[in-house]
C-alpha cells in the first residue's frame, strides 16, 4: 500500500512504463501490467484518497426519475360528473371526513378532514400491490379528484415518513394549487424533499418543518402535533382545534415504554385532551385482532445480541430489516460493537434513510463508520456484520438477488448466518418463502420467525388501543387505517368501553359530525342530532404506476390483459399475402343497365404464407402450431382474391382463436399482422376490390330504385283499386234508391188491379218456382203476359228456374201470358240474388 503521506502518483509511475500512444491515438495508453497489480494500485488509490479527505462522507445519489410531469400520466385528468360530496355550503354537521385512501386496506393513507368546505389533507400514501396486480410497483390514491376539488385544500399534514404515508406525494402535489402548504417533523421533512427532488417537485417556500407540541395554523384549524412511537422516528399524532369541536388523529403508532431513541409516547397530551374534549377520535386499526401489547424494541435488541455473539468465529452475520426502521439500525450497531464486528450496509434505500436521521441529528451512529460494499471482500468474515434489504422478497433487491446469485456485491456462503428482523407483509408470503428456500439451498443458516423474537409491530395491539381510547374519552369514534373487517372490530371495542357514537366507513364516503353540549344530542343550529351522520359519497378509483413513467387507471394500465396474458398466453402471427393473377376479362362498365356483379373480373383464390409463434401456451410438442397453420391457411384461401389486409387479419384471428379453443380450451390474445408479399399485387388487388364494391353499390342502388318504382306503382294500383270499389259502391247505392222507388210504384199499381180484379194470394213456396205454362220463345225464355204486351222488340234477359205457375195453378199457354204479382217478383229476387228484377220488366232466368 501507498504510505498516507507520500503524493498520489500516477499509473505509469506504479507500473515503471511510459505511456506509449496505442493504435494511433495518442490518449490511449497501452499499459503491461497484470491484473493483480491493476488491483493493487486501485486499492491504493482508494486508501489514499480516504486519508485525505477524512472529514467527508459518502452521499448517495440522487436518481432523477421524472421531470416533474412526465411521471403524471393520468394522474390529473379529472372525471365528468363527479360532484363533491356533503350537503349545501354552510350546511349540515361543520366536522366532516372524507377519506381518500386507507380504509377497508393495508396502506394508501390519505384523507381529508375540514370544517364545512375547508379541508387540509392528512398523509399521501402509496399501497404496494399484490402478486394479481401484473407488473405494477405503486397503487396511488385519486389524484385526479383531489386535482378536480384543489380550492377546498389548504394545507397537508404529514404524520410521519413511511412509504404508505409519503409515497403518493410525487403524484398529489402537482395535483394541489401551487401555494398549498405541506407540513411534518424535521426527519419526515428530510424524506420527503429526497423523493420530490427525484421527481423536480420540491418548492424550499411551501415546505415547513413544525415541532412536537407547538402549535400552527393550517387551513380551518389549529394544529398541534404529538409524540407518538412507532417504527420510525418523529412519527406523531394530530389535535385539530377548530370552533365547531376538537378532533385527535393518532397518526402510526404505539406504547413503547423503553424507546430506543429515548422519546417516549407522550401520554401527558392525551389525558390533557380527556379533561379538555375531544368530539372526534380517530386511531389505527391495524392490530386491533391481536391481543395484549406489542413488544419492545429493547427485547428485540436482546435478542439480536445474543444471536450475534453465538455466532463469533463462525463467519459473517447478515440482517434483513425495513430500511426504515433506524431504531432496529441501532440495535444492529450495538450487537455489532459488541462482537467486534464492522457494519457494512447493502442496499440504497437503509444509506438514504441513515442519511436523512444524520441530517437532523437523529442517527444512532455516523454512517461514515460503515465500510463500503467493495471493501467486503477485504475484510475478515468473522469481523463484519451486514444488514440489507429485501426482506419482502423485492425482486431487485439485494438479498432476493444474493438468493438466486444475481448479485453483485453480495455473495451468500454456507458459512453466513441471516437474521430476519422484519414481518411478512400479507400478500408477500409466496415470494419470502421462496426467496428464503433459495437461501437454505445456499447452505446459509435462518434465524427466522416469533419465536426467534427478532422483530416486534410498530402497530398497537387491542391493550395499548383501549388505553388510549380510555385516557381521550372522546364523544365519537371512527376507526381508521386497517382491513374492513379491523375497522369494524375497532368500533365494537369503543362501543364495549363505553363509546357510544361509532361508525365505520370506506374511501369515498363522507361522515358529518357536531360537538355534543351533553352526553346524548347536541344543537348547534336548532336541530337535534344524535350520532355521526353519512353526508354523501364519491366513486373514488385507485392509480397504477409501473415504477417508471406509465400511471393510470386498471383500464389504462391493462390489469386486466396482464391477467389475461398471463393464464391464456398470447398468439402471433405474420401473414405474407400472395395474390394470383385477375381471372376474366375487363370488366364492364358498371353504370350500364347491364352491369353485375359477376360481370367484374374477379382475382384467383388467396395465398399466403403463414408464421405463428406462441408465449405462456402449451405446444404439445408443436402440434398446437401445426393446427394453428392449417386453420390460417385454410381462413385464408376462403376469403376472395381483392381481399383487403384487414379482412384478412380479421380472419386468421378468428381461426386462431377457434383453434387454440379446440385444442385446449385457451383464449388467448391473439395478434395477426398481414402485409404484402409483392406490393404491385396489393395495389391491383385494391383497385379490383375498389372496382367490384363499385359495381356493387351500383347495382345495389339500381335495386334500390327498382323497389321505389315498385312501391309506387303498387301504391298507385291500390289506389286505383280503392277509388274503382268506391264508384261500384255508389252505383250499387244508387240502383238500390231506384228499385227502393221502382217497389213503391209497383206496390201501388198491384193494390189497385186488386181492388178492381179480385183473385186469391199466390200460395206461398219454397226453392225455386215451377214452370209455367207460358210459351217459350226462339231463346228459350218465359215471357209473361204483361211483358209481351209491352214488348217493344227487345230480346227478354234468360234467367234459370222455373217460370212461375198462373194464378189457377196451370202454366199459362203461349197465348195466354200472366202478370207475376209483386210477392212471386220478391220470391224470385231472393232466389237469384245475382240478378234484381223489378215490377213490369221481363223476368227471365238462365
Amino acid at each position: 500500500m501507498l504510505p498516507t503521506h507520500a503524493p498520489l502518483m500516477s499509473l505509469s509511475d506504479f507500473l515503471g512504463a511510459p505511456l506509449q500512444p496505442a493504435y494511433g491515438r495518442p490518449h490511449q495508453p497501452e499499459l503491461h501490467a497484470s491484473p493483480h497489480k491493476l488491483q493493487v494500485y486501485a486499492a491504493a488509490v482508494q486508501e489514499k484518497r480516504r486519508a485525505m479527505q477524512p472529514g467527508k462522507r459518502k452521499r448517495n445519489r440522487l436518481f432523477i426519475q421524472s421531470d416533474g410531469k412526465e411521471h403524471l400520466g393520468s394522474a390529473l385528468d379529472r372525471q365528468p360528473n363527479r360532484p363533491f360530496p356533503g350537503p349545501p355550503s354552510g350546511e349540515g354537521p361543520p366536522l366532516r371526513i372524507l377519506p381518500v385512501g386507507g380504509l377497508g386496506e393495508i396502506g394508501m393513507n390519505c384523507m381529508l378532514v375540514g370544517v364545512y368546505d375547508r379541508y387540509i389533507l392528512i398523509d399521501a400514501g402509496l399501497m404496494f400491490p399484490d402478486f394479481s396486480d401484473l407488473g405494477m410497483n405503486k397503487i396511488l390514491p385519486d389524484t385526479t379528484f383531489i386535482a378536480e376539488w384543489r380550492d377546498k385544500i389548504e394545507a397537508v399534514v404529514i404524520t410521519h415518513g413511511h412509504e404508505d404515508h409519503i409515497g403518493a406525494l410525487p403524484w398529489v402535489i402537482p395535483a394541489l394549487d401551487p401555494n398549498t402548504p405541506i407540513y411534518g417533523g424535521a426527519f419526515t421533512m428530510q424524506l420527503v424533499r429526497r423523493r420530490l427532488q427525484e421527481f423536480n417537485l420540491f418548492n424550499e417556500q411551501r415546505f415547513h418543518t413544525f415541532k412536537m407540541r407547538d402549535t400552527f395554523q393550517a387551513g380551518p384549524f389549529e394544529i398541534q402535533p404529538l409524540r407518538v412511537t412507532h417504527s420510525i422516528p418523529d412519527c406523531c399524532g394530530l389535535i385539530l382545534r377548530s370552533e365547531h369541536g376538537t378532533i385527535v388523529h393518532t397518526g402510526d403508532w404505539k406504547i413503547e415504554e423503553d424507546p430506543v431513541d429515548g422519546q417516549q409516547f407522550d401520554r401527558t397530551v392525551f389525558e390533557d385532551i380527556g379533561r379538555e374534549g375531544a368530539t372526534l377520535f380517530m386511531s389505527d386499526s391495524t392490530n386491533v385482532l391481536s391481543p395484549g401489547r406489542t413488544v419492545s424494541e429493547a427485547s428485540v435488541e436482546q435478542r439480536i445480541m445474543q444471536r450475534v455473539m453465538g455466532h463469533q468465529g463462525k463467519g459473517r452475520v447478515i440482517a434483513t430489516q425495513f430500511a426504515s426502521n433506524i431504531h432496529r439500525l441501532a440495535a444492529v450497531k450495538k450487537a455489532a460493537d459488541a462482537a467486534n464486528r464492522r457494519l457494512c450496509f447493502v442496499g440504497m434505500s437503509l444509506n438514504t434513510y441513515l442519511e436523512a436521521a444524520h441530517n437532523v441529528g437523529m442517527a444512532p451512529f455516523d454512517p461514515r463508520e460503515l465500510i463500503a460494499v467493495t471493501d467486503l471482500d477485504a475484510h475478515d468474515p468473522n469481523e463484519v456484520m451486514i444488514v440489507t434489504t429485501g426482506s419482502q422478497a423485492e425482486p431487485r433487491a439485494a438479498l432476493c438477488l444474493a438468493s438466486r446469485e444475481a448479485s453483485l456485491n453480495l455473495k451468500l456462503s454456507p458459512t453466513d448466518l441471516l437474521l430476519y428482523s422484519a414481518k411478512i407483509i400479507p400478500g408477500n408470503d409466496t415470494k419470502v418463502m421462496s426467496m428464503m428456500n433459495n437461501v437454505s439451498a445456499l447452505g446459509v443458516e435462518i434465524a427466522m420467525g416469533a419465536s426467534e423474537g427478532l422483530h416486534t409491530s410498530g402497530h398497537a395491539y387491542r391493550d395499548e388501543l383501549e388505553e388510549v381510547m380510555k385516557l381521550v374519552k372522546p364523544q365519537h369514534f371512527l376507526p381508521v387505517h386497517g382491513e374492513y373487517a379491523f375497522l369494524t372490530a375497532h368500533a365494537q371495542l369503543a362501543q364495549d368501553i363505553g363509546v357510544k357514537n361509532t361508525s365505520v366507513i370506506r374511501n369515498g364516503q363522507m361522515i358529518g359530525v357536531h360537538h355534543r353540549r351533553n352526553g346524548n344530542v347536541v344543537s348547534t343550529t336548532g336541530a337535534s342530532v344524535k350520532g355521526m351522520q353519512l353526508l354523501g359519497e364519491v366513486k373514488l378509483r385507485m392509480l397504477y404506476n409501473d415504477g417508471n413513467k406509465g400511471t393510470g387507471s386498471d383500464e389504462e394500465m391493462g390489469i386486466e390483459e396482464r391477467q389475461q396474458l398471463a393464464v391464456e398466453g398470447i398468439v402471433v402471427a405474420a401473414v405474407d399475402v400472395v395474390r394470383g393473377v385477375s381471372a376474366g376479362g375487363p370488366p364492364q362498365d358498371p353504370s350500364s343497365s347491364s352491369a353485375d356483379v359477376s360481370s367484374a373480373a374477379r382475382p384467383s383464390q388467396l395465398r399466403a404464407q403463414i408464421r405463428v409463434t406462441t408465449r405462456a401456451m402449451w405446444v404439445d410438442n408443436g402440434r398446437l402450431l401445426e393446427v394453428l397453420h392449417k386453420v390460417s391457411d385454410a381462413a385464408v384461401k376462403r376469403l376472395p382474391g381483392d381481399a383487403s389486409l384487414v379482412a384478412v387479419e380479421r380472419a386468421v384471428a378468428d381461426a386462431i382463436r377457434r383453434g387454440c379453443k379446440d385444442f385446449n380450451q385457451r383464449r388467448p390474445d391473439v395478434i395477426v399482422i398481414a402485409h404484402e408479399m409483392d406490393p404491385r399485387e396489393g395495389a391491383a388487388a385494391r383497385a379490383s376490390l375498389l372496382r367490384r364494391k363499385t359495381a356493387q353499390g351500383i347495382k345495389q342502388a339500381q335495386n334500390q330504385q327498382n323497389q321505389r318504382q315498385q312501391q309506387q306503382h303498387q301504391h298507385l294500383h291500390q289506389q286505383q283499386q280503392q277509388q274503382q270499389q268506391h264508384q261500384v259502391q255508389q252505383q250499387l247505392h244508387q240502383q238500390r234508391q231506384q228499385e227502393e222507388q221502382q217497389q213503391v210504384a209497383g206496390s201501388s199499381g198491384d193494390q189497385a188491379m186488386e181492388d178492381s180484379t179480385p183473385q186469391p194470394p199466390a200460395p206461398k213456396k219454397r226453392g225455386r218456382p215451377r214452370k209455367s205454362e207460358t210459351t217459350s220463345d226462339n231463346d228459350g225464355g218465359i215471357v209473361t203476359g204483361s211483358d209481351q204486351a209491352g214488348t217493344t222488340g227487345d230480346a227478354p234477359a234468360k234467367r234459370r228456374g222455373r217460370p212461375p205457375k198462373s194464378a189457377s195453378g196451370q202454366s199459362s199457354s203461349p197465348g195466354q201470358l200472366s202478370e207475376a204479382s209483386a210477392e212471386m217478383l220478391q220470391q224470385r229476387t231472393a232466389a237469384n240474388p245475382r240478378e234484381t228484377a223489378t215490377i213490369g220488366d221481363d223476368a227471365a232466368y238462365d
